[in-house]
């Protein structure tokens, strides 16, 4: 991995994904490479990422059998979805009327905040931050206002207004490095799977073979890389905006797999971490056993299709009073068994 020119997953050391993007795998626009240290206006400070620890408020009956999903190479999904900014953002200010979710553009917009009426069914888009209760209005990375814009039009969400807006008209997208990591990754997973004939262990396990370590590498490396855009000044990619529009947009698109399951009139037990989701046992193979086009989301138990869901454990739901979280206390919560 020290030529990467022609990357593969054979070192144990942590995989350089940023210097693959830098040097062979830039954004480009028209053939140009992007500003890789962009001025940026003071939004990128503090704008508001969901994430969340959320249970549903509702009365399971202890040892109802549950189990927690989370979706397979999550941030490397998002990352192949993430529109961008070639260049610096500018001031755009706000709107009095919703625009196309569509036509959104790269960068940050400060909106006021909207009222969610499904909080004991499923977590707010917004997440369940302590800022959403003591702050008028946040700013928001692109990717969930365009999600707040698809629950609008519905009337699925409470109205808000855009008050004002940093953006960028002249959008990129890591497509070119996003396949490069694609790549390496089946690459890291056939190894695992020669590895482990009868099965490779689950993510929580800590298996020390050549091969799980390399992987591990190769995950600890793009996740740092989303990190380094954000943190690194040494790096030659400064750029926040970047690393927090792409967790902006795993957050959205994992919410809207937990949204689309519960169309499903199916509950859930619980959500965290941003990318598990907590449902009942006995409610998976249903889901899973409906038409393709009504399905919640993708399953792939092999962890190979990236964004689709696989299950990470089972656990039981015992009784037991946890903290309150914003105002509200659900009457279960899971003691896990770690199976897999």
């Amino acid at each position: 991995m020290n030529d990467l020119k022609e990357e593969t997953a054979t070192d144990t050391r942590m995989y350089p994904a940023l210097k693959l993007m830098e040097r062979t795998t830039p954004p480009l626009r028209y053939g140009r490479e992007p500003l890789w240290r962009s001025p940026l206006p003071n939004a990128v400070s503090s704008p508001l990422i969901p994430s969340w620890n959320w249970h549903a408020v509702r009365d399971f009956a202890p040892g109802t059998e549950t189990v927690t999903l989370d979706a397979n190479g999550a941030y490397l999904s998002a990352l192949g979805q993430t529109a961008i900014s070639h260049s610096q953002l500018t001031r755009t200010g706000g709107t009095h009327h919703y625009p196309d979710p569509r036509t959104v553009a790269p960068g940050y917009y400060r909106i006021t905040i909207p009222h969610w009426a499904f909080s004991g069914t499923i977590v707010s888009p917004l997440g369940d931050s302590a800022r959403l209760e003591t702050e008028d209005s946040i700013w928001i990375a692109h990717p969930t206002l365009i999600l707040l814009l698809e629950l609008t039009e519905p009337g699925h969400i409470g109205p808000f207004e855009i008050l004002d807006s940093y953006t960028s008209t002249k959008h990129i997208s890591f497509k070119t490095w996003y396949e490069k990591l694609r790549a390496v990754r089946t690459q890291c997973i056939d190894q695992t799977e020669v590895a482990h004939p009868g099965g490779r262990p689950s993510d929580d396990d800590k298996c020390t073979c050549t091969a799980c370590v390399r992987y591990n590498a190769f995950k600890e490396g793009y996740s740092a890389a989303l990190s380094m855009m954000l943190t690194g000044s040494k790096c030659k990619t400064q750029r926040p905006d970047w690393s927090q529009a792409v967790y902006a947009t795993h957050a959205a698109s994992m919410w809207r797999k937990a949204w689309r399951y519960t169309g499903t009139n199916k509950h859930l037990v619980s959500m965290g971490h941003v990318d598990e989701i907590q449902i009942l046992r006995d409610d998976l193979q249903e889901a899973l056993d409906r038409a393709p086009k009504s399905k919640p989301f993708r399953f792939d138990a092999s962890g190979r299709a990236l964004g689709a869901m696989k299950i990470k454990r089972y656990g039981h739901l015992v009784e037991e009073t946890p903290a309150p979280r914003n105002g509200i206390v659900p009457g279960s919560v899971e003691a896990w068994e770690e199976i897999l």
